[in-house]
């Protein structure tokens, strides 16, 4: 697969490894420090020892934000969806306040969830080699989605109900799902995912039962 700029120079060695144990760094690319650059990221991958892409190999997109709905997703898509052999290209949203801060902070983030996304892959299933690729992007959230399935022409996204605050960059959200996950929905050229955080669910569940207009077929 692509990497989202090819022009860019290798990230150097982090203070933090990219890798957890059982995985290989591949190639990553910066362009924070890079002000002719056409979109403001910062991409990592690392490949599980014994890795090998094949025919068989799926790619998914998640748009995980950084709010519960946004980790929902993400924990979603590694315990029930990614299966030995495919990709997980895992996006999340950078507010511009955030990227005129110490790129570094943003760096060490973007290290400590892929660490995050690598234990949390071997705790589901040790036995599961896949490729794991981390964008940290700057801008429009529904720009970058659309730029990111162009890219690695995933076979589907997943995203969750809403997006973090800070992370939609003011855009509103409709009728109990975020406007990125609406936009997905409505745009996205391949099949989209909706993720419902199970906090949520408990609670149309409960009240649900609460209702007295309901009917009661369904019920254990």
């Amino acid at each position: 697969m692509g990497v989202l700029a090819p022009s860019s120079p290798p990230v150097p060695s982090p203070s933090l490894p990219i890798a957890a144990q059982g995985y290989t760094p591949k190639v990553s690319f910066d362009t924070f420090e890079n002000p002719a650059a056409s979109m403001f990221s910062y991409t990592l991958r690392v490949e599980s020892e014994g890795y090998t892409r094949n025919t068989a190999t799926r790619v998914f997109l998640c748009a995980a934000s950084a709010d519960e709905s946004g980790r929902e997703a993400l924990d979603w898509a590694l315990e029930c969806l990614v299966q030995d052999g495919d990709e997980l290209v895992v996006f999340r949203g950078i507010d511009q306040e955030e990227l005129d801060k110490d790129h570094e902070l943003v760096r060490e983030e973007a290290r400590d969830l892929m660490r995050q996304i690598q234990e949390k892959c071997v705790e589901y299933d040790p036995e599961r080699k896949v490729s794991i690729v981390l964008e940290f992007i700057a801008g429009r959230p529904t720009t970058t989605l659309d730029r990111l399935i162009a890219l690695y022409r995933p076979d589907s996204v997943v995203v969750g109900t809403r997006g973090q605050r800070g992370v939609m960059s003011g855009v509103l959200s409709f009728g109990g799902i975020g406007s990125v996950s609406k936009y997905a929905l409505s745009h996205s050229p391949v099949p989209v995912i909706v993720v419902r955080p199970e906090s949520k669910v408990r609670k149309v569940l409960e009240k649900r039962k609460r209702d007295p207009k309901r009917g009661t077929h369904f019920d254990e």
